[in-house]
């Protein structure tokens, strides 16, 4: 499973920068020690028990199972667009998830918020699982964050064409807060900054998070006592068949407004986010084009190494070894990938794909 394997990769970047000197490099007269990351991942009541079979199945990808708490995202009751309830059978009602703004309530609900607190987590690094590409605990951002005291902050791209389809950021008086595209006007949505021909709203909110522990307590406090929440027109499944109605929503951008200090880091698109929304063979977004951007930036990886990729569709790299592009020279200096699966460049010491170059 690629995320536990960047798991440990992270783990293994948090392990030498905790190592680091006040000079900025690592002691090697003193073995790395291990600082555990903890993992607190989101189910639904309908992915839960099957999540936690497949960690379970696969003995939990070598990660200890003390580090991962699963959690699970809270429900709502769907509403006739009259503000009824809407039955899903005779004694059960309609209900939804709460949207991934629910993350604040369900990890305070569950005990999560306590259990940081108890392993003394400061912060968090916050993402969803539909993005192939995201690196997990990326010690520039988070350095960045605790630098600045930032409560809440976001990696940002830049948004692919102007009638893009993702919330943006924006600044309201002297907050900072996002605006979903279906909140803004087309002209303003395509308006350009004469200053720098540029758009004006160009970061786009991809959900790539860092948030302090403290600012989630207070975020699930304010949020349980506010019970504000946005509606979502939905074809909701009832007892007499789908029906229209409503869901009721949280985002998790709601609190950015809230926050005293914010950090925004833009990264490269096609180095940190490829989501999978759309069926394969979609397009975009879907996994074959994710797929594609992972073996198209690891083939940059290879090629920044001094290697070379024959193989027409890129080449792969596991987490296992190299979180962003680093270490590859020894691997891949000149040698050239026949295939985009390379045992040599999965860990294993055997290189009967690749072939040095004369």
């Amino acid at each position: 499973m690629a995320w536990a394997q960047r798991w440990h990769a992270s783990q293994s970047v948090v392990d030498r920068l905790l190592a680091c000197s006040p000079a900025g490099c690592v002691d090697e007269q003193l073995p790395l020690q291990e600082h555990p990351i903890r993992w607190y991942i989101m189910t639904s009541p309908s992915t839960d028990a099957p999540t936690q079979d497949h960690f379970t199945k696969h003995q939990h990808f070598g990660l200890d199972p003390s580090q991962l708490f699963f959690f699970q995202q809270g429900q709502l009751p769907c509403l006739t667009p009259e503000g009824k309830v809407i039955m899903a059978s005779s004694h059960r009602l309609a209900s939804a998830p709460d949207g991934n703004g629910g993350v604040y309530l369900a990890l305070a609900k569950s005990g999560a918020l306590a259990d940081m607190q108890t392993h003394g987590v400061e912060a968090v690094d916050c993402f969803a699982v539909d993005n192939a590409l995201i690196k997990s605990a990326d010690p520039l951002f988070i350095g960045h964050c605790h630098s600045q005291q930032t409560e809440c902050g976001a990696r940002v791209v830049a948004k692919a064409y102007p009638e893009e389809k993702v919330g943006v950021f924006a600044r309201r008086g002297a907050h900072v807060e996002v605006v979903e595209y279906s909140e803004m006007d087309p002209q303003e949505a395509a308006s350009v900054d004469p200053g720098t021909g540029e758009l004006r709203y160009a970061w786009s909110n991809v959900c790539m998070h860092f948030f302090t522990t403290h600012f989630l307590v207070s975020m699930a406090d304010r949020l349980q006592q506010q019970g504000r929440y946005h509606i979502a027109h939905k074809k909701i499944p009832s007892k007499d068949g789908p029906v229209q109605g409503v869901k009721l929503e949280l985002f998790i951008f709601d609190t950015f407004p809230m926050a005293q200090r914010v950090s925004l880091m833009e990264v490269a698109r096609g180095s940190e986010f490829a989501p999978v929304k759309n069926a394969p063979g979609s397009a975009s977004d879907s996994p074959d084009t994710a797929r594609q951007a992972i073996l198209s930036l690891h083939q940059r990886w290879v090629e920044e190494a001094g290697g070379s990729v024959a193989a027409p569709e890129g080449v792969e790299v596991s987490p296992l070894v190299s979180y962003a592009g680093e270490g590859l020279f020894e691997l891949c200096s000149g040698k050239t990938f026949q295939k985009s699966f390379d045992l040599s460049l999965q860990g294993n010491s055997r290189e009967d794909q690749a072939i040095p170059r004369s």
